[in-house]
C-alpha cells in the first residue's frame, strides 16, 4: 500500500488565503456565498469537508461532483469511444450515469478522494473528469483503502467530453490532482491504468512523466491493461 497515512477527514485545506501552492492550485469553497465569483475561501460550515474541495489551474477548475452533474457528465459516459478508450461500455440510461456519479461521491465520503469535474475557469463549461480511486492489486478491481488493505494502490485516470479533446486539459487537470494527492492526501505513489490502444492516454502519461511497468487484466473488465507508474513523492 503506497501512502504515509490513511487520509484523515481534516487535512483538505492545505492553502493560506491568498496564496498560490504547487500547480497553482488553491482549496475554495465552491457552493460558499458573499464571494462574487462563487470560488471564495469562506466555508459552509454545515457541509462535509469534501464538497469544499477544488483545485484551479490556469484554464481549468476541479470540484468535486454533485448529483445535478448527471446530464453534462452523461455526454461523456454515453460516448462509445470514449467508453472503449476506458475499457468499458458506453452507459445508455441516464439513470446509470447518476450511479456512476453516486460511486464517485461514494468514493469522497469513504476514502477522501474520489473524482473531480473539470470546468473552464472562464465560462464554466464542463469538459470531463479527473481524479483518483482505489484499487485492489490482487486483481486490480475498485475497492477501498478498507477492504483492500495493504493492496490498496490510489489511480489517476482521466476522461475527456470529445469536443474537448486536443486542449491540454487532461494533462493540466491530472498534473494538478497527482500534486495535490502527494501534498494533501499522505500518498507516496500513484499510477495509471491505461488501455494499450488508447494512445492519447498514453501520450497524457508521459508528459506527466509516467512510465509504463508491467501489462494486467483487471477482473471487473477482463481487458488487458497496462500500469503506468508517475513519479513518487519526494
Amino acid at each position: 500500500m503506497h501512502m504515509r497515512g490513511q487520509p484523515g477527514r481534516g487535512d483538505e485545506f492545505f492553502s493560506r488565503s491568498g496564496e498560490r501552492t504547487l500547480a497553482q492550485l488553491s482549496v475554495a469553497n465552491t457552493r460558499a456565498t458573499g464571494s462574487g465569483s462563487g470560488y471564495g475561501l469562506s466555508v459552509a460550515y454545515d457541509t462535509p469537508p469534501w464538497e469544499q474541495i477544488c483545485l484551479y489551474t490556469d484554464r481549468l477548475c476541479l470540484r468535486t461532483p454533485t448529483p445535478q452533474d448527471a446530464e453534462a457528465m452523461h455526454e461523456l459516459f454515453a460516448d462509445p469511444v470514449v467508453m472503449h478508450g476506458l475499457n468499458r461500455e458506453p452507459v445508455p440510461e441516464l439513470d446509470e450515469t447518476r450511479a456512476m456519479i453516486e460511486g464517485g461521491m461514494d468514493g469522497w465520503r469513504t476514502d477522501g478522494l474520489g473524482p473531480f469535474i473539470l470546468e473552464t475557469a472562464i465560462d464554466r463549461r464542463m469538459v470531463g473528469q479527473a481524479g483518483l480511486m482505489i484499487f485492489d492489486t490482487r486483481d486490480w478491481t475498485p475497492s477501498t483503502w478498507t477492504s483492500a488493505g495493504s493492496h490498496a494502490q490510489p489511480e489517476l485516470g482521466w476522461a475527456l467530453i470529445r469536443a474537448h479533446w486536443g486542449f491540454g486539459y487532461a494533462t493540466e487537470a491530472a498534473a494538478a490532482i497527482r500534486d495535490w494527492a502527494y501534498k494533501s492526501r499522505s500518498i507516496d505513489l500513484l499510477v495509471s491504468l491505461i488501455s494499450p490502444n488508447n494512445g492519447r492516454s498514453q501520450r497524457v502519461a508521459e508528459r506527466l512523466g509516467a512510465t509504463p511497468t508491467e501489462t494486467v487484466t483487471p477482473a471487473h473488465t477482463k481487458q488487458k491493461t497496462v500500469v503506468w507508474r508517475h513519479t513518487p513523492a519526494a
